[in-house]
């Protein structure tokens, strides 16, 4: 980068000297500027695609790494319902041993002789088909329990399949995350080093046309003031010789006072402009429709002005602040900072508003404060932003753009409504 700063810096200087004493001349490019423009749209537009993949991929991580807490969740409550059918369990077998106690009492050896016959209470369950003399009812209430048992230890089995499974999931979808993430990254160096580059020709280019500009004036200058130092002369000499010289007036006056022609001062090359915001590749669209209404909620207005100052502010993802934000991070920041808590990712922030009945597709139903977004469908949201009011809204855009302000363009085949979270 130094060694290119530095040529920009020689290029101007020399240029300038050589505008006293010669025409510049055009360095020669290993691109044309234009070109070179088209390549730093290409990787803009790369850029943000691959920005648009990472965001998916983050999406995803973050469903399943939510069922791989749900299925936590419900082990953990399984094996609270165990010991809860063990206490039962243990009760209904205290009761049994009272109820042998009494017999034993009146000499009921037949009974005895069958229940005390058992090494365990396991194996005295499968007795009790020769118990005929306790009450059908304890039978019932013991055998309930422990069919019940039996059931959630099935259960328990099948969740921890599930578990492993689930994890096994997020460790797959973390891998992709992570290698979407490398390509963001290099895309954004690549970007960054071709923009430099562009910005430096440019410079290079501009700093040429204007010494050329300056070689012009100093060459009409010279040019005027010698025309003028000639004409005085030829009238002096030509006036004696007019009468003999009369048929070659003509050669002899435009051969002593012609001027050699003016070279034309070279165009001023076109700056290309900012490369367009690229339309989002077109993904097949899942059978998930969003229920729009005509109320987006009573979103906080002054989540606005939190978002507003974080403008300008870099973009990371899966950050969320103070410093860096992607885009969800953004919003879930922001909320924060007036006493909301909101998920930090895209889809589950979608799937809130939508949750709420506060989804809204027409602009003019959007409060400030309401979110937007983006996505190939309400399953598939890649994008979040908070509207600001007028048709505008702020997002943490991509890497190499950061925190902006955008107009918002609901006519878009991938925006897909907005609305308040709360």
């Amino acid at each position: 980068m130094m060694l290119k700063r530095t040529r920009a810096a020689v290029t101007v200087a020399t240029a300038f000297a050589l505008a006293a004493c010669t025409i510049p001349a055009q360095p020669a490019y290993a691109e044309p500027s234009d070109q070179l423009q088209q390549r730093v749209n290409d990787a803009y537009a790369q850029l943000m695609s691959y920005t648009q993949e990472l965001e998916l991929a983050g999406n995803k991580l973050q469903e399943v790494k939510t069922n791989l807490s749900n299925v936590q969740t419900e082990i953990e409550a399984t094996k609270t319902e165990i010991s809860e059918k063990e206490a039962e369990l243990k009760v209904a077998q205290e009761e049994l041993s009272g109820r042998l106690s009494d017999s034993y009492k009146r000499g009921d050896a037949s009974l005895l002789s069958v229940i005390l016959g058992a090494n365990d209470f396991s194996e005295l369950f499968s007795r009790m088909f020769y118990a005929n003399k306790i009450a059908e009812r304890d039978q019932q209430a013991i055998d309930a329990v422990r069919a019940a048992k039996s059931e959630l230890e099935s259960k328990q089995e099948d969740l921890a399949k599930q578990e492993a499974e689930q994890k096994q999931l997020v460790a797959d979808q973390q891998q992709q995350t992570d290698a979407v993430a490398a390509r963001v990254n290099a895309q954004q160096n690549f970007y960054s080093g071709l923009d430099s580059q562009l910005k430096e020709q440019l410079a290079e280019e501009e700093a040429l046309r204007i010494a050329q500009e300056e070689y012009a004036k100093q060459q009409a200058a010279q040019q005027q003031q010698q025309g003028g130092n000639a004409g005085g002369s030829n009238n002096g000499s030509n006036s004696g010789n007019a009468g003999n010289n009369g048929g070659n007036t003509s050669g002899g006056g435009n051969q002593g006072g012609q001027q050699p022609s003016q070279p034309e001062t070279p165009s001023t090359p076109q700056t290309p402009s900012k490369p367009e915001t690229p339309s989002k590749p077109s993904k097949p669209s899942k059978p998930s429709t969003p229920d729009y209404g005509s109320d987006s909620g009573n979103a906080p207005s002054s989540v606005v002005d939190v978002a507003l100052a974080q403008v300008g502010k870099e973009y990371v993802y899966g950050t969320a602040g103070p410093n860096t934000f992607d885009c969800s991070g953004l919003v879930s920041y922001s909320y924060a900072q007036v006493g909301y808590s909101i998920t930090h990712w895209s889809q589950g922030q979608f799937n809130l508003v939508q949750s709420k009945g506060h989804l809204v597709r027409s602009a003019s139903s959007l409060k400030p404060g309401d979110l937007v977004f983006w996505g190939y469908s309400a399953s598939s949201i890649y994008h979040v932003g908070i509207y600001i009011g007028g048709g505008r809204y702020v997002h943490a855009s991509m890497p190499g753009v950061g925190v902006v302000t955008a107009t918002l363009n609901t006519g878009s085949s991938t925006y897909m409504g907005g609305g308040s979270p709360v």
